[in-house]
């Protein structure tokens, strides 16, 4: 294992972590093959399996050497408890999914699912066979157990991407855009997050005929061919913006989903890796915990994009995202931005506000900070990244 450490850039060994857990879940068994090109493994996560395959017999015998002297019954029993209670719980969650309206109203998918053998049951009923139900808080999110996850896979609504699995996290921050936008009203994205993300955004933008603006993206190019790929197939169209056109000026909200500790979530890893979170993360949470350094570091980033956001003149409000339970990267965070804010910028300032979403508060003129063990805000530089328009 030392050999192998040696071989590994350091920015690569909280991927080590993860990718090994997998391979030991799977006992080294390949890899099943990938759906679609645009699937296929990044570079650096193949490099860091392709390197832990080498050292199979000896990463297995000092495996089980260590599970015999600790006393460890399974490969979980290796993780902290704190992790393990977080693993456990994930299990238990149901499977979030939301409808792109642009394709199918929420009453014809429902329609669907019954046909195709599920039931659908109130939301205070527990998700137990082939059932579903409508989130309570989220309009065209439905609920499914977790179980169902590879059945629902093959039907034609999740294949042909009316029906879109992702984590409920960030369809609360997509619904809660909801209320805030006006006519012809378009939306800045800042921050980290996925192309499905971006698509569920568009689909609530769609409500009031504006665009979505996508900014500070890293690796744009391969996150554009994603994206293009995503839009297409949930009837939302794109185009590549200049960095300051005037289109750029009916923005009216700006949704910031900033990296962040991934602290509230049951599953964080997931979602790091899904959502294009901060990978240097991985180490921490394998253990249970978030360095000092490292929060300090995600909340000056935060505060420096946050009292951006809160300087254009035209924007009505700010919808701020985050997946964390530490009030430095929440509550204590925005209440700073809103007190170093120049309202002189704006006629109205911003302020504290409450939105139709439950679980939710906002911003206003508005800033919106969405919780449910889950939410928060940050912002951006808009010279630093090529932009993109989302057109409905």
């Amino acid at each position: 294992m030392g050999e192998f450490v040696c071989d590994q850039p350091d920015d690569l060994m909280a991927l080590v972590v993860v990718v090994l857990y997998d391979l030991l879940d799977r006992k080294f068994q390949p890899r099943e093959p990938m759906k679609r090109a645009e699937e296929g493994l990044i570079k650096e996560v193949r490099q860091v399996e392709d390197s832990l395959c080498r050292f199979k017999t000896k990463l297995e015998a000092s495996l089980a050497q260590y599970r015999i002297k600790q006393n460890l019954l399974t490969i979980d029993s290796f993780l902290p408890p704190v992790v393990r209670v977080k693993q456990q719980r994930s299990q238990t969650l149901p499977l979030y999914a939301w409808v792109s309206t642009l394709k199918a109203s929420i009453e014809n998918v429902c329609e669907t699912l019954k046909t195709s053998g599920f039931t659908q049951v109130d939301s205070h009923t527990p998700l137990v066979g082939n059932v579903f139900c409508k989130d309570k808080h989220c309009s065209n999110v439905l609920l499914f157990p977790r179980r169902l996850s590879k059945q629902l896979e093959k039907t034609n609504l999740v294949t042909e991407h009316t029906l879109m699995i992702q984590d409920k996290s960030r369809s609360l921050a997509a619904c809660a855009i909801r209320p805030l936008l006006v006519e012809s009203g378009d939306v800045l994205m800042v921050g980290s997050f996925s192309a499905l993300t971006v698509a569920h955004v568009a689909v609530q933008a769609a409500a009031c005929s504006g665009c979505v603006h996508v900014c500070g993206v890293l690796n744009f190019s391969t996150f554009n061919n994603e994206l293009q790929t995503i839009l297409t197939s949930t009837a939302c169209k794109s185009n590549e913006l200049n960095e300051w056109d005037l289109r750029i000026q009916k923005v009216r909200v700006i949704v910031l989903l900033p990296k962040c500790s991934a602290s509230a979530l049951c599953n964080p890893v997931e979602f790091i890796l899904n959502e294009s979170g901060d990978r240097g993360l991985l180490h921490g949470l394998s253990k249970g915990i978030v360095s000092e350094s490292k929060l300090e570091a995600l909340v000056a980033k935060q505060k420096q994009d946050l009292n951006h956001a809160l300087t254009f003149p035209k924007v009505k409000s700010v919808v701020y995202c985050t997946c964390s339970v530490y009030p430095e990267e929440n509550e204590r965070l925005v209440k700073r931005a809103l007190e170093n804010a120049d309202s002189k910028a704006k006629a109205v300032p911003f302020r504290y506000t409450r939105i139709s979403l439950s679980l939710s508060l906002s911003l206003s003129l508005s800033h919106t900070q969405t919780h449910t063990h889950t939410h928060t805000v940050q912002a951006l530089s808009l010279s630093c990244h090529t932009p993109l328009t989302v057109r409905i």
